[in-house]
C-alpha cells in the first residue's frame, strides 16, 4: 500500500465553495476510487493551501485509470474554477513523505 500526499490550492474567498462542494461528492466517484484501489482519501484545509493524503494499492495506476471515469472528468471540471493552476500547469503537486511513524 502506498502513502501518497499532495497539495493543491484555492483563493480564500473559495473556501466555503470548497468545503460545500465536498459534502456532496458523486456518489459514482467515490465508488470509482474503491474500484481503483484507494483505501482512504483525506483533504485538510489550512488558509489557502489543501493538503491531500490518500492510502493506494498503486498510486499511477489508480490516478490513469481515474483519469478516464466519466465520474472523476465530471467531478475534475466540476472543481475546476476553484483550484489554482501551478508553475508545472497542473492543480496538484505531489510531495514527499520524510517521515511516517507506525506502531
Amino acid at each position: 500500500m502506498q502513502r501518497v500526499s499532495f497539495v493543491l490550492n484555492i483563493r480564500p474567498e473559495d473556501h466555503e465553495e470548497y468545503i460545500r462542494r465536498h459534502e456532496a461528492v458523486y456518489p459514482e466517484l467515490l465508488q470509482a476510487f474503491g474500484e481503483v484501489g484507494i483505501r482512504t482519501y483525506s483533504i485538510f484545509l489550512h488558509g489557502g493551501t489543501l493538503f491531500a493524503y490518500m492510502e493506494v494499492e498503486d498510486y499511477e495506476q489508480a490516478q490513469a485509470q481515474l483519469a478516464n471515469h466519466e465520474a472523476n472528468q465530471r467531478w475534475q471540471t466540476y472543481m475546476s474554477d476553484l483550484l489554482i493552476v501551478n508553475a508545472e500547469g497542473s492543480t496538484s503537486q505531489v510531495i514527499p513523505e520524510v517521515f511516517h511513524y507506525h506502531s
